[in-house]
């Protein structure tokens, strides 16, 4: 699907609102909302749209100690290691990564001690994971990504076609 300003400012909207009717997205885009409706419904179609979520305040529900945990696996255990993660309770985000470990897990207890049984006690156990390397995360902040303007100011790869590949980066002097 190739995407306008249009479709770039209705993903912008809603990724700050999902709950945004139709009405008012076609209000702030100067749309009417039978165009709204019909963008809305092809960037659903398309899978550019994948569903619509709300931002919690984890100190409120009070699971605010969070951690990264970087992940080294059995190189042939990715499949089991994958399917164990449907159980960890405290996981709120997983990413398969480059460079020294394979993946991170994005993780949020109670307490310090809730973090350290969920590496020492759980992960720790499984046959799949070779090492572990946790970090805490001290505060956390956030911002959205302005999709227009970075599709503006980014090469394309045919600009840089030597970077295709490439995982790491290190200036020397």
């Amino acid at each position: 699907m190739k995407l306008d300003s249009t479709h770039l400012q209705m993903l912008d909207l809603l990724r700050r609102d999902s709950r945004l009717s139709i009405a008012a997205l076609a209000e702030k885009l100067s749309i009417s909302r039978s165009n709204a409706y019909q963008r809305f419904e092809a960037l659903k179609e398309a899978g550019v749209i994948i569903g619509a979520t709300i931002d919690i305040d984890f100190n409120a529900v009070g699971v605010g100690v969070c951690a990264l945990v970087f992940v080294s696996l059995q190189q042939n255990q990715w499949q089991r290691f994958r399917e164990k993660l449907v159980d960890l309770a405290e996981l709120d985000y997983f990413a398969v990564i480059t460079g020294s470990y394979d993946c991170m897990l994005l993780v949020r207890t109670t307490s310090v001690s809730g973090v350290h049984n969920l590496v020492t006690n759980k992960l720790s156990q499984w046959p799949e994971i070779k090492t572990t390397e946790t970090v805490f995360i001290m505060d956390e902040g956030w911002s959205l990504v302005d999709i227009a303007r970075t599709l503006e100011n980014s090469p394309s790869a045919q600009e840089y076609p030597a970077a295709d590949g490439m995982l790491r980066y290190i200036k020397r002097k």
